[in-house]
């Protein structure tokens, strides 16, 4: 029975930092998005300017 209680709380305990590992890189990545997304729309309205001189 103790060694059940210890392999589940092992378990558990892998699977939570593997969570939260994943949760970190998901912000990085919609950061990183946030800002691509941010520098196309600049360089569509630098286009946009151009293009009505």
């Amino acid at each position: 029975m103790k060694k059940t209680a210890v392999f589940i709380s092992l378990a558990l305990a892998f699977a939570l930092s593997g969570c939260g590992n994943t949760w970190s890189g998901v912000k990085q990545d919609t950061k990183r998005a946030g800002q691509a997304t941010g520098e196309g729309i600049e360089k569509a309205g630098e286009k946009i300017q151009e293009i009505s001189k």
